[in-house]
């Protein structure tokens, strides 16, 4: 028959019994997308199966009154609806995966609302999967990232940098060569400097010239 029984129901007046502050070590799978449900189940009901039992041994049973769940009643109850679970989930069945996948596991300590709180997250779970058909042995998609997409991007950013490399080399070799360039080119081509001194001579001697020629016409005029 359904394992889960009334018995969840009297999760809300335990965490009322215990101090807030009361701290209960359970090891969980965070939920992901590359995690099934069904499988999430396989490695969390038999660590909350180990946490409930471990809490059971705190407490003694002193439930004399009829009319009075104690807490070791109720917790009894809910770790015999998790051992149910596990042996409708043919736990022997998946012993494998859990061992593969034990590196997805933390460990932390919560106060009690937190733990039944996933503790009834972990049944609603259950009932789902319960009613479908999706009842296949677990079989962990890769949880790492595809190493063919990694190597691919690692190729791209390396064949990146290579070009951004070879494209600064050969920018700096070009203004390297035009800085060359421009410097032969202004030696070898010297902007107009001032007339050669022979030039300058030259219009001295010319201006020479005319200046006989008019004192040569004044001393013909004065001898007229």
């Amino acid at each position: 028959g359904n394992p889960v029984t009334d018995d969840v129901n009297d999760i809300a007046k335990l965490v009322g019994n215990l101090p807030n502050d009361y701290l209960i070590t359970l090891k969980y799978v965070p939920k992901m997308d590359s995690l099934p449900n069904h499988c999430w189940l396989h490695l969390m009901v038999p660590e909350f199966s180990r946490s409930l039992h471990n809490l059971l041994q705190k407490f003694s049973d002193i439930s004399d009154m009829s009319d009075v769940l104690s807490n070791y009643s109720i917790i009894n109850n809910l770790t015999r609806i998790i051992n149910d679970l596990m042996a409708c989930l043919a736990f022997d069945k998946n012993k494998d995966f859990i061992k593969e996948n034990g590196h997805l596991y933390e460990e932390d300590r919560f106060i009690p609302e937190n733990f039944f709180r996933l503790f009834n997250s972990t049944i609603e779970v259950y009932k789902e999967f319960a009613d479908s058909l999706d009842k296949n042995d677990c079989i962990m998609p890769s949880t790492v990232e595809t190493p063919e997409n990694e190597e691919a991007l690692g190729f791209i950013s390396s064949s990146s940098l290579q070009g951004i490399s070879i494209a600064l080399t050969s920018l700096l070799s070009l203004l390297i060569g035009f800085i060359l360039g421009a410097i032969y080119w202004k030696k070898t081509h010297p902007k107009s400097r001032p007339e050669s001194n022979e030039t300058i001579q030259c219009h001295g001697c010319q201006e020479e010239n005319e200046i006989s020629m008019l004192q040569q016409k004044e001393k013909e005029h004065l001898q007229v």
